[in-house]
C-alpha cells in the first residue's frame, strides 16, 4: 500500500502533539495551569514582541522588493502577505511552503512574478543570515555563562566567519543561474513543461543576478533588519518569563532562543516542529537552571502565539483568494 506524503505529515504531526501532551502530563497539568494563571491578561503583552519582529522582517523584505520591482506595494499589505506566507510555513513540514503563496499574492498588487519570486528568495537568504548570527550570539553567551570567556571569543570568531561564508555561498549559488540549470534538467525529463515555463523561470535568475550586482548595500541593510527581528523574538522569551515571575535576564533569553533555532530548522519533517520545539526548549531551560513548569508554560505560550498569528495569516490569505492559485511566476 502506497503511503502518501499527506499521511506521513499527519502522522508526524500527531506524534508531535502526543509528545507535547506527554510533556504537559509529566510536568504537571495543574502546575503549568498555575503558571498561565500568573500571566493573566498580561499575556497579551507577549504579542507585542512578535508583532515588532514581523514588522522588522517586512521592512527588510520591503527594501529588497523596492529595488527589484517598479511596482509599489503598501507596507501594511506586504506585512499581511508575509503573515499569510509564514502561516503556511508553520503548517508545512519543510518550512518553506509559504514562499510560493507570497509570490502569488504579490502578483495581485501588480508585481511581476519573476520580481516577486526574486524578492522572496533574497529576503529568505537575508533572514537565514540573520538567524545564523542569532545562533552565534546564543552559543557565545552560553560559553560566557559557563565561565569560558576565551572559548566564547574563539567561538564568536569562528561562527561569525562560518555565517559570513554561508551567506556568501548562498548568494553565489543564486548568481550561478539555478533556474537555468533546473530548466536544462527539466527539458530532458519533461520537454513540454520546460518549453512552457522555462523562459519564465530563467528571468528569475536575471533578477537575482542584477540585484546582487547593483544593490549589495540593500542586501546588508535587509540582513540587519532580519537580525533585529530575531533579537526582538528573543526578547519575547524575556517578556514571557517576566510575566511568569521568573528572574531570567536578557542574556539567558538570547541563549534559549539562539539554541532553539537549530532544533526547529532541523525538524523539517514535522509540521511546525511540533513537539521538537517544546522538548528541546524545555531541555535548554532546564540546563540553564530554570524550573520545568515555567519552561513548559513558556513554550506552550509561544505555540499559542504562533497559532494566533497563523490564524490571522490564513484568514487574510483566504480573503485574498490566493490559497488555491499557486502557479509558476510570469516574467
Amino acid at each position: 500500500m502506497r503511503i502518501t506524503r499527506r499521511a506521513t505529515d499527519a502522522v508526524a504531526a500527531l506524534v508531535g502533539v502526543g509528545f507535547i501532551a506527554w510533556l504537559l502530563w509529566d510536568t504537571g497539568l495543574e502546575t503549568v495551569g498555575q503558571c498561565f494563571a500568573r500571566m493573566g491578561w498580561g499575556v497579551l503583552l507577549a504579542l507585542v514582541p512578535y508583532t515588532l519582529a514581523s514588522l522588522c522582517d517586512t521592512r527588510g523584505w520591503h527594501l529588497i522588493l523596492q529595488d527589484i520591482s517598479p511596482a509599489k506595494v503598501p507596507f501594511v499589505r506586504l506585512w499581511m502577505v508575509r503573515l499569510a506566507g509564514e502561516a503556511v510555513n508553520s503548517a508545512a513540514p519543510t518550512g518553506v511552503g509559504g514562499e510560493p503563496v507570497k509570490v502569488v499574492m504579490l502578483r495581485d498588487d501588480g508585481v511581476a512574478g519573476s520580481d516577486a519570486a526574486a524578492s522572496v528568495v533574497v529576503s529568505r537568504t537575508s533572514l537565514v543570515v540573520g538567524q545564523s548570527i542569532l545562533v552565534t550570539i546564543g552559543v557565545c553567551l552560553l560559553l560566557l555563562r559557563l565561565g569560558h570567556p576565551w572559548s566564547a571569543a574563539a567561538a564568536l570568531t569562528v561562527l561569525l566567519a562560518l555565517a559570513l561564508l554561508f551567506g556568501v555561498v548562498l548568494v553565489r549559488l543564486q548568481q550561478m543561474g539555478p533556474m537555468r540549470s533546473g530548466t536544462r534538467v527539466l527539458s530532458g525529463l519533461l520537454p513540454r513543461l520546460a518549453a512552457r515555463f522555462g523562459d519564465r523561470l530563467v528571468v528569475i535568475d536575471d533578477r537575482l543576478s542584477s540585484f546582487y550586482e547593483r544593490h549589495r548595500g540593500t542586501f546588508f541593510v535587509a540582513c540587519g533588519w532580519h537580525l533585529l527581528s530575531w533579537l526582538v523574538t528573543a526578547a519575547e522569551v524575556w517578556v514571557f518569563f517576566q510575566l511568569l515571575g521568573e528572574p531570567v535576564g536578557m542574556r539567558d533569553a538570547l541563549i534559549i532562543d539562539g539554541l532553539a533555532q537549530p532544533v526547529r530548522a532541523s525538524a523539517i519533517v514535522i509540521p511546525g516542529a511540533l513537539g521538537a520545539q517544546e522538548g528541546a526548549g524545555v531541555a535548554v531551560c532546564a540546563w540553564l537552571g530554570i524550573a520545568r513548569e515555567p519552561a513548559m508554560a513558556l513554550w506552550l505560550a509561544r505555540r499559542v502565539r504562533e497559532i494566533v498569528f497563523d490564524i490571522v495569516g490564513f484568514g487574510y490569505m483566504s480573503l485574498a483568494g490566493a490559497r488555491d492559485r499557486v502557479v509558476v511566476p510570469r516574467p
